[in-house]
């Protein structure tokens, strides 16, 4: 086993992860979310049982895991509350199993209706949960962080601070009045606070003191990743493997010795806005949507399907480092006869075979195809890999040959159980 583990989404998110995560976690004594807030939403399935969480890491469903919020996060507490109580309904207990960052930044409810305000303007396709406002007051150095709500004073002063700005922006940009009460939001906040005030740590003392195995857990995806993916269209944190060492306060050091895997699915989706140059807009793409079940686990949106992006797929393997792959809903494409993968863009005239950053390049360009032949047998379920069609092994062994990493597993179906190990993840042997 890795002593750490690195699982990231090497598409547009909504890859599986959390299916992923729940599975390995297992064999982990930590998991750390270090980005993002509650715009993720990772779903498991286990002991038939449906959770999604958005906040908490995947792992804590694990009775000896703990679960850590790094530094990096964006947390809203309400939404934090809503999670925990669910847990316990559940059955989950997660006393002296979760610790949240002093360092990370708080979602408060003006940044909710700063998020509601841009995307009516000219929206990008947000969850509307507040994340971006979040970050923009972080990066503009009007945040608040969990330390500030110890000095009670001092949050007073912030809070109001940051509610006469977002009035402002209100009556001044949109012509809008607010509905903002400082003296609620200040007495909601310390309430929930003095609620979870004994999960408050410095987590990055504790990560770098800890003699356990950790499992870190990205949200989103590489593609959506503020620096390198399709920006404007993009998540508001670095949702690739440059969060980890901000995210978590750790050096890049510590991640030296990590094993890094991305997960893909076997065809491509996005929510919201932006270029995706293999998108399906007929019969294909619903017909990907309905078998695959594409719809948001946060927002409940249909996703954009289509064909696997290979151009995508390897520029996220090569900004990752990943170490291998991690290939779900390969059971979504049993009933296509013949399965298309882009294997390179043209753009007026030219072949383009790397993954361009022009957003101008990317909604114009027309993808170029390889076509396989496909399996047309079920491969759910399938837990060996003597059990896999010889079409669908060719399928993985195109995938692994284009982007230079070996596919380690498949997931074959939602449950934690349905899967199948194609490769020891150090001891790469051959399909």
């Amino acid at each position: 086993m890795d002593r750490k583990l690195v699982v990231l989404g090497a598409q547009w998110g909504d890859e599986g992860k959390g299916k992923i995560v729940d599975l390995l976690s297992e064999g982990y004594d930590i998991t750390v979310r270090y980005q993002g807030g509650s715009n993720a939403g990772h779903t498991v399935i286990a002991n038939g049982e449906k959770f999604i969480l958005h906040l908490l890491p995947t792992g804590i469903l694990h009775p000896h895991v703990v679960g850590v919020i790094a530094q990096g996060m964006v947390v809203d507490l309400e939404v934090l509350d809503r999670e925990l109580i669910d847990l316990e309904k559940k059955g989950i207990d997660y006393e002296g199993r979760l610790l949240i960052s002093d360092r990370a930044h708080l979602v408060m409810p003006y940044h909710k209706l700063l998020d509601r305000l841009f995307e009516r303007k000219g929206g990008i396709g947000t969850t509307l949960r507040g994340i971006g406002p979040a970050y923009m007051f972080k990066f503009g150095r009007k945040g608040i962080r969990l330390s500030d709500l110890d000095d009670e004073h001092r949050f007073r002063s912030l809070l109001e601070e940051n509610v006469a700005f977002v009035k402002d922006i209100c009556e001044k940009v949109f012509c809008e009045n607010h509905d903002l009460d400082v003296d609620e939001i200040f007495e909601n906040t310390l309430r929930l606070y003095g609620k979870y005030k004994g999960l408050v740590a410095d987590v990055s003392q504790y990560l770098l003191r800890s003699s356990g195995s950790v499992l870190f857990e990205g949200a989103q995806g590489t593609m959506l990743d503020v620096d390198m993916g399709t920006y404007p269209y993009v998540t508001s944190s670095n949702s690739s493997a440059l969060g980890l060492s901000n995210g978590t306060g750790l050096s890049p050091k510590f991640f030296s010795d990590a094993y890094l895997l991305g997960v893909a699915k076997a065809y491509t989706t996005r929510v919201g806005g932006g270029p995706f140059p293999t998108e399906l807009k007929g019969e294909e793409g619903d017909r990907l949507r309905d078998l695959g079940g594409e719809y948001g686990s946060t927002t409940g949106r249909p996703r954009r399907c289509g064909w696997l992006d290979l151009v995508a797929l390897k520029y996220a393997v090569e900004i990752n480092g990943f170490d291998g792959l991690i290939i779900t809903k390969l059971d979504v494409l049993d009933a296509f006869e013949e399965i298309k993968v882009c294997v390179a863009y043209e753009y007026m005239g030219e072949k383009i075979e790397h993954f361009p950053a022009s957003l101008k390049v990317l909604q114009e360009a027309k993808p170029l195809y390889r076509s396989l032949k496909g399996w047309l047998r079920s491969t759910k379920g399938i837990k060996d890999v003597k059990d896999l069609p010889p079409e669908a092994r060719d399928y993985i062994r195109f995938i692994e040959d284009f982007v230079g990493v070996p596919v380690v597993m498949l997931s074959t179906g939602p449950r934690r159980e349905e899967f199948v190990w194609l490769r020891d993840r150090i001891r790469v042997s051959s399909l």
